[in-house]
């Protein structure tokens, strides 16, 4: 891994830990980098401010939860790991979520989200063939933006549902969506 990478993840680990007890605003760029026991100075090497820090974490986070694993894991899966991860962090996302100067994490969750959904209604297994292609990218827009509200929903609640009734709740109404379930 890229030294400059794992300079940034340590800055993100660091600054992360400090979210999990205090609100953004009272936690400064020396604060951080005491936390991570590097110089002050690194942290302006990488990022611009708290601001861009947090937006990074939203952006690789959200690409390492997601669409790194496209390829690799089936779709079911990766719902469940979505819910899985944002239930372990959800201590720092729901601070995170308070920040509203400069908050991309719908924008960044998004982008990631559709991909998968996009994926999902492409799978042969799930059999949406009567969708054009217009109609999936209409879908996967829709349905990405509605799993944005869905998470951040469920952690400002504090996670109360399990991740993996959550996902198998998202799993059942894409089902729905397709047409492939019948009503009970």
């Amino acid at each position: 891994m890229d030294q400059s990478i794992i300079t940034k993840k340590v800055i993100a680990y660091s600054f992360k830990t400090l979210m999990q007890k205090e609100p953004f605003a009272k936690i400064s760029v020396s604060d951080i980098m005491k936390k991570a026991d590097l110089r002050r100075q690194t942290f302006y090497y990488h990022f611009q401010d708290k601001y861009e820090l947090i937006e990074w974490i939203y952006h690789t986070e959200s690409q390492e939860n997601i669409s790194d694993l496209l390829d690799f894991e089936h779709w079911d899966s990766i719902l469940k790991q979505i819910f899985v991860y944002f239930n372990r962090e959800q201590k720092f996302y729901k601070n995170a979520l308070a920040v509203y100067e400069q908050n991309g994490f719908s924008n960044s969750l998004y982008v990631n989200l559709r991909e998968l959904f996009l994926k999902i209604l492409n799978d042969d297994h799930v059999p949406c063939e009567r969708f054009t292609d217009e109609k999936k990218n209409l879908v996967s827009s829709f349905l990405g933006h509605g799993m944005v509200g869905i998470i951040k929903d469920w952690i400002q609640s504090g996670c109360k549902v399990s991740p993996e009734k959550m996902a198998y709740n998202v799993y059942t109404y894409l089902l729905d969506i397709c047409g492939t379930r019948s009503e009970a």
